[in-house]
């Protein structure tokens, strides 16, 4: 993969996991990956490894001198001091169904936005959402 996207080329991927819903579904939606910039900006999402040798999908929420911000859209606690020697690619674009959406789409970037800008309403929704959960369980 890594030479692949070092010559210029992409690769296709489906992401696993529930941290970037509600913009990619587990193992539904398919990813496009390209060569990471020299530096990435808010908003991107780069395909990273974090130094346990897990690799993450997240968005930049911002960008510091210390490396980058990042948190997935369907959580609350960002990620700090992402270096970009851990990035290996950033997604260039994403198949959601059979839709195609480029990264540099206007409603998409619009959507990046307001969803970080959200991000303390996402926090609360979160944890009402976790509260009715266990309440529903120990009901049943």
């Amino acid at each position: 993969m890594v030479e692949i996207l070092q010559s210029g080329g992409e690769v296709a991927l489906v992401p696993s996991g529930k941290s970037m819903l509600p913009l990619l579904r587990d193992r539904q939606d398919k990813i496009i990956l390209v060569q990471a910039p020299e530096k990435l900006k808010k908003y991107d999402i780069p395909l990273y490894r974090r130094h346990n040798g897990q690799f993450v999908l997240h968005r930049i929420v911002a960008v510091k001198e210390n490396g980058y911000v990042l948190c997935g859209d369907h959580q609350w606690e960002p990620e700090y001091g992402v270096r970009h020697d851990q990035v290996i690619a950033v997604v260039k674009a994403f198949y959601r169904g059979k839709k195609y959406i480029d990264c540099s789409n206007k409603a998409y970037r619009l959507y990046c936005l307001i969803w970080t800008r959200l991000f303390w309403v996402r926090k609360i929704f979160f944890r009402f959402q976790g509260l009715a959960r266990r309440v529903r369980k120990s009901i049943s």
